[in-house]
């Protein structure tokens, strides 16, 4: 059992390559970056640390489990830590419940030098499983992939399953900060 969301990140992975705090209209949460050579996922990955300090974001009616998010990106883009961190703020601040297959906007693109502009949030826990807290929580790991303005109109139109169908087939690497949308056109 773990004291901390935080604790649990340090026994895993060590101390981050970077910290970022944001406070929102009272809210407080940071974005923590581990490189790719310290996970071993190939991939720098960005975890949130406070979003699942609030109301609950994930089984809705149980109260014990929340939520925080991990985002893997190759070649790293630190500029994300401001709209990520605001995912991780999004189910508080608007009252809603963020699970696997939503979809989450930006105010803009997810980074300079990019068109991706929302995050699609999928249920893992090959990456970083659940943890169960002192206080009896659960935390769970929910994964953001970003998402190109088509490929999140792919996905309203024919559902999530439809794009993650179509990007297995292709082999779309979900996790390249420089791939440009892949959504089929029809």
């Amino acid at each position: 059992m773990h004291e901390s969301v935080g604790a649990y990140l340090l026994s895993r992975w060590g101390d981050p390559a970077g910290r970022i705090r944001f406070e929102v209209e009272g809210l407080s949460i940071q974005v923590w970056k581990w490189d790719a050579a310290t996970t071993g996922e190939g991939v720098d990955v960005y975890v949130t640390v406070g979003a699942a300090g609030g109301a609950p974001t994930h089984s809705p009616g149980t109260v014990d489990h929340r939520a925080e998010f991990l985002l893997g990106l190759r070649p790293g883009q630190d500029a994300v830590a401001s709209p990520f961190a605001a995912l991780g703020l999004y189910g508080h601040r608007n009252g809603v419940t963020i699970a696997d297959g939503h979809t989450v906007p930006s105010d803009g693109p997810l980074w300079p030098g990019t068109e991706m502009m929302a995050f699609l949030i999928r249920e893992q826990e090959a990456i970083i499983p659940t943890v169960r807290l002192s206080d009896g929580s659960h935390v769970h790991f929910l994964q953001a992939m970003p998402l190109h303005e088509s490929e999140l109109q792919y996905k309203r139109r024919h559902g999530m399953d439809a794009l993650t169908a179509h990007w297995e087939e292709r082999l779309v690497p979900f996790w390249d900060s420089e791939r440009g949308p892949d959504a089929p056109t029809f």
